[in-house]
């Protein structure tokens, strides 16, 4: 039965890392590492209760160490909520309701109706061609590209 422990450790490897690129969600890649100490833990000793205890041990530490690196890398992305409307960026449209310091305006884009922010603060007058430059809640942030009003 010995002879065949490193196999079923480098097979617990193997099972985690397809697990792990299945699910993309850092879940099992610690088990993978764990087992290959398991798979080396082999050469030293045949006791079977010494071999997990060394994949307990490397599992444990191997997700103390990665877990705060990869919380930060998850974090930065899970900030960013994509939508539909990302490509709304960058383009232009026509403002149908002016955009004052009391009241947010109003265009059509995309087919649908949004409200409208100037980026700069200024107001710009309902029929003015604008350029969305990014999305802030519900709201487009918008800057003037030329006046088709007076």
């Amino acid at each position: 039965m010995e002879v065949y422990m490193p196999l079923l450790w480098i097979g617990i490897a193997v099972a985690a890392l397809i697990i792990e690129g299945v699910s993309t969600q850092l879940i099992s890649i610690w088990f993978s590492i764990g087992a290959i100490g398991g798979a080396i833990s082999c050469i030293f000793t045949d006791n079977i209760i010494i071999q997990v205890f060394v994949f307990i041990i490397v599992t444990a530490v191997s997700l103390a160490l990665t877990r705060p690196l990869v919380k930060r890398i998850k974090s930065k992305t899970e900030n960013v909520v994509k939508t539909n409307l990302d490509r709304a960026i960058g383009c232009e449209a026509v403002l149908t309701r002016d955009i004052t310091e009391e009241s947010d305006g109003e265009l059509k884009i995309l087919g649908d109706i949004w409200l409208a922010v100037s980026s700069g603060g200024q107001e710009i007058k309902s029929g003015t061609r604008v350029k969305v430059l990014a999305i802030n809640g519900t709201k487009l942030v918008v800057e003037e590209v030329y006046s088709l009003v007076k």
